[in-house]
Order: structure tokens, then sequence, then C-alpha cells
């Protein structure tokens, strides 16, 4: 008799990092603030809602963030990296911008400014910017 497969089930999603991501020279090259951000960002993806993944002080606060200052800078670390993409932008009064995960491809949502099409998906492999220069 073969050995019994093990399965393993999560509660919720999963992040996925694909190794050539990883191993990239601009995923090394980011601060530990934008490895968080991208970590604490992805952990919000379950397959269906790429697009939809928020970055607000609000929520970030309690995922551990201290400072506001330092998240926008992951942020905007990330955005020039293309590690993420702005998918809605956040408006008054209570609006929050929202990103997408650049390495999976956009999820159809009524509630994004950008159409699956238009999504840079890929774009973390394709900008030479380095994150140091952002920081």
């Amino acid at each position: 008799m073969g050995r019994e497969k093990s399965k393993k089930t999560y509660a919720g999603g999963f992040l996925l990092l694909p190794s050539a991501l990883l191993n990239c020279t601009k995923f090394r090259s980011l601060s530990s603030s934008g490895v968080k951000l991208l970590v604490d960002m992805g952990s919000q993806y379950n397959g269906k809602n790429n697009g939809d993944l928020c970055a607000a002080w609000k929520i970030m606060r309690s995922k551990g963030w201290h400072s506001e200052a330092t998240l926008n800078r992951a942020k905007k670390e990330l955005l020039v990296t293309g590690f993420i993409a702005e998918t809605r932008k956040g408006r008054r009064p209570n609006l929050c911008s929202l990103y997408g995960i650049t390495w999976q491809p956009l999820n159809p949502n009524q509630k994004l400014d950008v159409k699956p099409a238009s999504f840079p998906v890929g774009a973390w492999s394709k900008t030479e910017t380095i994150a140091k220069e952002v920081v």
C-alpha cells in the first residue's frame, strides 16, 4: 500500500509568491516595510479579489503598523517598483484607494476604476526602478 497523501487545509486564502518574484533584484532591494506591506496586502487576496486590496491606515494599524508615514512610504515604494498597482483612487468622504498585486490578473469588479485589460500584470518584472530610489 502506498503512503496516504496528507491534505492540509487553511482557513481563508493563501499568498502565492512566485520564485521569479522572490529572486528578482528589485524584490531583494525592497525595504523591510515594503516587504511587510506586500505580505499584509497579499494576505487579503483570496484568489477572486485582486484589485480589491486595501492599504488604508485604519486597516493596516490593526496588522501591526505603527506609523502612517512608514506605511505611505512602503505603499509608494511598491507602486513605483510595480509590485502593486492602484485600481481605484480614494475619494472623500470615505472611499479608500484600492490596489492589486501585479503577479496575478485583475479580477473584474464594478467598484474599480480600471478594467482587467488595462491592469499591468507583470509590472514588477518590467519596471527598471530600484526600490532604494523611493526611500
